[in-house]
């Protein structure tokens, strides 16, 4: 039982500590992507939505070319159906040496993320396209980290391979395997709440989540929801801050995204991406008519976060291991039980 409560302990979703050396940010800068792609030496893993901008498909290619062994997961399900110009910039990287599939084993294939020589990870909410890259606002986190690059470059590579583990790398949020419990820890911790958000629906689970913050301030494209929002029908971000902790990924707050398709996101304990992050999410939220907080509610708002980081990343997994404590013991004395029935028959 002890080893089953260490395992539970183990497995429990936390946050990871991470230097982010460049946030990207559409669409100011994200076609720096292609200077990232360009820099590629030994091995280049893209896993993403809809993919139409050539300038980014020639990058590839021209790695390719140069010996850069180069994997692309793709949707083969996309809302609307594929576009012609994503099959046509597909058949141009086969034709040059780019491994190419269409993934259809899931409802859709979200993830926007590349992985380059196993040592730089670009990961966030921004599409391969003219108005992801042009008009929508998003976000890419650019992370120098071979041990997180290695662990993303096996989930593209298992995507494309069709095969489809139960990860449990520490930080990653996975759809369909762990985002669930991921955005539940992020959203349970006290104190301010803030989230750009391209869909907040219903029947995520999350809404009441939300609503259990005294302040929150959310900016979305689109919501079935009861909430207080500022709405922008350009954000594509997946971004939730709450003090220090920081989701970036692909993952929305909807039932699809969290329990069908596949999705990649990252729970990040670090205060200055926080800090960043927070205050674009609240410039993004006042230039769709939200009101900013002001220097007096975000005094007021400072009891609430008087747990230290570490009784906040521990509670909600504490949580957790205990329940699976109570369900371990309960099998142990159902067992005991059964087994001094048997004798007793015999």
């Amino acid at each position: 039982m002890a080893a089953l409560l260490l395992a539970v302990i183990v497995l429990a979703v936390t946050p990871i500590r991470l230097q982010v050396d460049a946030v990207l940010v559409s669409p100011i800068n994200t076609t720096k992507i292609i200077d990232y792609l360009e820099s590629a030496k030994r091995a280049i893993y893209v896993e993403v939505y809809v993919f139409t901008y050539k300038p980014l498909a020639d990058a590839l290619v021209d790695a390719a070319k140069r010996g850069v062994d180069v994997y692309v997961v793709l949707s083969a399900r996309v809302y609307g159906g594929v576009p012609r110009q994503a099959k046509d910039l597909a058949q141009y990287m086969e034709k040059n040496g780019v491994r190419v599939k269409w993934n259809d084993d899931f409802p859709n294939v979200h993830t926007k993320l590349y992985v380059i020589d196993n040592q730089t990870v670009i990961i966030g909410n921004i599409n391969p396209t003219v108005s992801g890259f042009t008009r929508n606002k998003g976000v890419m986190l650019v992370i120098h980290n071979s041990t997180l690059a290695r662990q993303l470059a096996t989930i593209v590579l298992n995507d494309f391979r069709g095969k489809y583990p139960r990860y449990n790398y520490p930080g990653v949020l996975v759809s369909p395997v762990n985002s669930q419990e991921g955005l539940e820890w992020i959203l349970t911790l006290p104190g301010d709440l803030y989230i750009a958000m391209e869909q907040i629906y219903l029947d995520s689970g999350m809404v009441p989540l939300i609503l259990q913050h005294q302040r929150y301030y959310a900016v979305v494209a689109r919501t079935n929801a009861d909430i207080n929002v500022a709405v922008d029908d350009d954000i594509v971000a997946k971004i939730i801050v709450v003090g220090d902790y920081v989701y970036v990924g692909s993952i929305n707050l909807g039932y699809y995204s969290i329990q069908r398709n596949r999705e990649v996101g990252l729970l990040i304990h670090n205060p200055e991406l926080a800090a960043r992050l927070r205050a674009l999410i609240l410039q993004w939220y006042t230039e769709a008519g939200g009101v900013a907080p002001t220097e007096t509610t975000e005094t007021a708002a400072q009891p609430t976060t008087a747990r230290t980081p570490a009784a906040q990343a521990t509670a909600p997994s504490l949580i957790h291991a205990l329940a699976w404590l109570v369900v371990v013991a309960i099998a142990t004395l159902f067992v005991v039980w059964m087994n001094r029935k048997g004798k007793h028959i015999k």
